[in-house]
């Protein structure tokens, strides 16, 4: 029994320390909305109400087990179409998935609302942005 320990404590570290690579394709912005940069190109309540994420490349925390200052998740892309934003974003949990959710800056641009949350494989990310961006 302690060597199963054993083996699943040095599966953990190995997990915590490799960095997802999730096979994400290229997904370009459709008509009428705008790749953002990041993350300077998000606006600060966005930036606030997303909260601590690793940007594209970088490690974050992949599976289920909380590791402490370490996000879990990370972006994979945001568009912006006038007041709205379509984030995609890679999930850490028992499973690697993405949320695609689209927020509203309002007329102020100082509150970030929620408007829309879908979960998906990170490699249909794209197109459940794309059917969320609409028309």
């Amino acid at each position: 029994m302690n060597w199963i320990c054993a083996v699943s404590t040095v599966f953990a570290m190995v997990a915590l320390g490799t960095p997802a690579r999730a096979a994400i394709p290229d997904c370009p912005a459709p008509a009428g909305a705008a790749k953002a940069a990041l993350p300077s190109g998000l606006p600060a309540a966005l930036r606030d109400k997303m909260g601590k994420v690793a940007l594209p490349g970088e490690a974050f925390n992949t599976i289920d087990v909380y590791v402490k200052g370490q996000p879990n998740r990370r972006y994979i892309f945001v568009w912006n179409i006038g007041a709205r934003w379509i984030v995609a974003t890679e999930v850490g949990g028992i499973a690697l998935r993405a949320a695609v959710s689209m927020y509203d800056l309002g007329n102020d641009g100082k509150t970030a609302k929620l408007l829309d949350e879908r979960m998906t494989s990170p490699t249909y990310a794209c197109a459940v942005a794309t059917k969320l961006a609409g028309p």
